[in-house]
């Protein structure tokens, strides 16, 4: 084998791998976190809840109910949160 084929071989096996780890990575990533309607309802219901439930405490029973009784109205990923519960 020439110095330019061996080359040229090193240079097909090194792409032929950077295909393999590409593909085979993501069967590796960490599992993503369990849905956690709580932390959800966090994350994607504070426009909500400032627009619909504004003179209503922060946080706990009353803040869930007014949520809960414009849940037609939420955001989908509020929504879904906050159905979730």
């Amino acid at each position: 084998m020439t110095g330019s084929s061996r080359l040229t071989a090193l240079a097909a096996c090194a792409l032929a791998l950077t295909f393999v780890v590409t593909a085979v990575e993501p069967a590796f990533a960490k599992d993503p976190e369990p849905y956690n309607p709580a932390v959800a309802a966090r994350k994607y219901c504070g426009r909500a809840f400032k627009r619909f439930c504004a003179k209503v405490p922060g946080e706990g029973v009353e803040a869930f109910n007014c949520l809960k009784q414009n849940v037609n109205r939420l955001p989908p990923n509020c929504r879904k949160a906050i159905q979730a519960l």
